[in-house]
């Protein structure tokens, strides 16, 4: 139960830097590997120290396509390795579906609010249909007109959501 508290302290402290900053720094980065070394050495020993950094090393090499792609951040990316190096590779993608849920929510919300529902999804298929045709990945220009989306806060309610709902975590 303590990996859970520290962890849901932790997130909470990586989305407060992220709104605040727009980017988690990699001294938090750090301390998280520090906790996951921790959770992971007083659980299962050595052993499970090199099973924390396999899974971490693993999550970021997933997840790299992504960052390379401009879908999320690269402090977005260590932090899904903090979270794979302290429960797992099937852990983290669970966590990264539901942030994914929960992004897609607020993006529709957001949408639905500003009433740019059709205009988003035309800007969507319009990109789509711009990387068919050049065969490759084309920049998503919309994005940035909006500015900066705080996906620590979405990775953490992915966390919360597993935490709350789920019988046992691993």
């Amino acid at each position: 139960m303590y990996r859970e508290i520290m962890m849901t302290a932790y997130l909470a402290s990586a989305t407060a830097c992220d709104l605040k900053w727009q980017r988690i720094p990699n001294e938090l980065i750090l301390f998280g590997y520090l906790l996951a070394a921790f959770c992971r050495c007083s659980e299962e020993g050595i052993w499970g120290l090199v099973k924390g950094l396999l899974c971490g090393t693993a999550t970021i090499a997933m997840l790299y396509f992504f960052y390379l792609a401009g879908a999320v951040g690269a402090g977005d990316i260590k932090l899904f390795s903090v979270i794979g190096a302290v429960y797992g590779i099937g852990f983290m993608w669970a966590n990264a579906f539901y942030a994914l849920l929960a992004a897609g929510a607020a993006a529709l919300a957001f949408a639905l609010w500003k009433r740019q529902l059709f205009i988003r999804f035309y800007l969507l298929f319009s990109h789509i249909s711009a990387c068919i045709r050049c065969r490759r990945f084309v920049s998503y220009s919309a994005l940035e007109q909006e500015g900066y989306l705080h996906f620590a806060l979405y990775i953490s309610l992915g966390y919360l959501f597993i935490f709350c709902f789920r019988k046992e975590l691993p």
